[in-house]
Parts: C-alpha cells; sequence; structure tokens
C-alpha cells in the first residue's frame, strides 16, 4: 500500500506535501531528481538510504540528496505516520545559496544526508508548510525557504562566515519607509534587501530581530491599518482590496479577521456594537 498526499504545493522550483501512511503502506526503492527534507510528525518510518537503515521516529527530520537510492516502511506497532516533504530543485538551492554568499559555485552541494534530530530543521519544514497554505503565502513562503536552507547549509556544526551582524533599526530606515510608502500590494524580498543593500538572509535576519517579525507580515500589518483608515472613511470592502493589492475580497477577509476576529464589513459599521469574544 501506497502512502497517501493529503496537501499538494508547488512554488519555483519546490514542491511541498503533506502525506499520511498507513501501518502497512511502505515505498520501493526509488530515487528523486531533488533534494528531499521531511519532517516526521506522527508514526515511525524505517528507511534504507546508501545501503543503512535507519529508524526515523516523531520530530526527527529526514535529508536526501538528489539521486539518492531509499526506500521504507511503516511500523505497525506505531500506528499511522503522517510527515511533511520538501522537494526542493537543485538549481534553485544553487540560486539561493550564491545570491545570499553561502555558496561559491554553480554545483549543487552534497548535504549531510540521513536522520536527524534537529529542532531548527523541524521548524523550518513546518514553517515553510504554514507558510505554503497560507493565504499570503508567497513572500512568507520564501522567507522560510531562505531560512531552511541556510539550516540545511550550516546544521552538523557547519559554519556560513559570509553572514552580517543584523542591521540596526537606523540602517533598516529606508526599507521600513518604502514599505510605508508601497501599500498598494505586497512587497517583494528583492526589492526589500535592494533597499537596504543586503542580500535578503541578512534582511531577514534583521527584521526579524528588529521588528520581531518577517517584513511579509510586516508590511502586511501595514497594508492592514491603512484598510480600517479607509474602512472608517468609507471606502468599501471590494474597493480597499482592489486598491491594496488583496487577491479579492475574500483575502482581505481572512487577513482582517486574524487580526481584528471581525470581518471588515462588520468593522465597517460604526453603529454596532460588538462584543469582544463573539463571533459571527
Amino acid at each position: 500500500m501506497t502512502p497517501e498526499v493529503n496537501e499538494f504545493y508547488r512554488f519555483d522550483g519546490i514542491e511541498l506535501a503533506r502525506i499520511r501512511a498507513s501501518r502497512h503502506a511502505s515505498f520501493p526503492l526509488h530515487t528523486h531528481a531533488e533534494y528531499v527534507v521531511s519532517a516526521n510528525l506522527a508514526g515511525c518510518e524505517h528507511v534504507c538510504v546508501d545501503g543503512k537503515k535507519l529508524r526515523v521516529t516523531e520530530r526527527r527530520v529526514t535529508v536526501y540528496n538528489p539521486e539518492a537510492m531509499q526506500s521504507s516502511t511503516f511500523d505497525a506497532s506505531a500506528g499511522d505516520s503522517e510527515f511533511i516533504s520538501l522537494y526542493i530543485d537543485p538549481d534553485k538551492l544553487v540560486r539561493i545559496g550564491r545570491s545570499n554568499g553561502w555558496l561559491s559555485h554553480s554545483l549543487p552541494p552534497a548535504l549531510d544526508q540521513g536522520v536527524f534530530s534537529s529542532p531548527n530543521l523541524y521548524q523550518g519544514v513546518l514553517t515553510a508548510y504554514r507558510a505554503a497554505a497560507d493565504d499570503s503565502r508567497d513572500a512568507d513562503f520564501e522567507t522560510a525557504i531562505i531560512e531552511l536552507t541556510a539550516t540545511l547549509l550550516t546544521h552538523r556544526d557547519r559554519a556560513i562566515d559570509t553572514i552580517r551582524p543584523a542591521l540596526s533599526r537606523h540602517e533598516l530606515g529606508p526599507v521600513l519607509e518604502s514599505m510605508r510608502t508601497q501599500l498598494s500590494a505586497p512587497i517583494t524580498l528583492d526589492v526589500l534587501s535592494a533597499v537596504a543593500n543586503v542580500n535578503k538572509y541578512q534582511l531577514i535576519r534583521s527584521f526579524k530581530a528588529v521588528v520581531g517579525m518577517t517584513p511579509a507580515r510586516y508590511h502586511m500589518q501595514l497594508r492592514l491599518i491603512e484598510a480600517r483608515s479607509r474602512l472608517r472613511r468609507g471606502f468599501t470592502v471590494q474597493d480597499v482590496a482592489f486598491d491594496l493589492g488583496f487577491y479579492d475580497q475574500s483575502h482581505l477577509i481572512n487577513a482582517f479577521r486574524k487580526v481584528l476576529g471581525v470581518s471588515p464589513l462588520r468593522f465597517a459599521e460604526p453603529q454596532r456594537f460588538i462584543r469582544p469574544g463573539v463571533r459571527e
């Protein structure tokens, strides 16, 4: 019996799947053209890679290089298994590595391969999954993949000595100003890193250290602040969604509810009293 893919997402050079395997499932001997990074959410998997037999329990991460021969079975005594797998095109990983100064050549690196107890890798896969499943996934997913790539290239005591210290709030000033003046659509890491004159990873590290969240999430907060201002002035939800570059009204509604716990339409009704904790 083959494991079942319950969710699947595809981006530029990256695929992500959430997979469930019954206790009698198995993967025959096979290989992939991509790097495969998997986080085990539940159950127990017995894998064979490079002729070695390894046991993958909950919260463990497996890493396979391109063209690694692998097979696996699932431990019936541990119940059904569930895991999230990322498939990263080698050229994509090289592009991220080179653009952030971690790789100096165009050949895909050989990563440490096998089963690891690494909280950073585990959380990195989960963060990528959550970003992929989110409405505003594009920018946050790119951030998650950049950070995961850094972890892949640095775990097991490897060091990246090209990482600059984080920028100060003063040095981030032009970035913050650029975000405040560009509210009509999501802003990209390419644009922001060019404004800061640093690579994307340096921008992400600096922004999280100074602001406390990723650039994409902070920019969304700025857009939602502007959305509230326009709703108070009588703009329609449809116009606000269009003017601020949301995919559609549903995208604005979902983002609005996550922050305020109420829809834009109810927020815009000045005479209506909304009791805290009351859902629509």
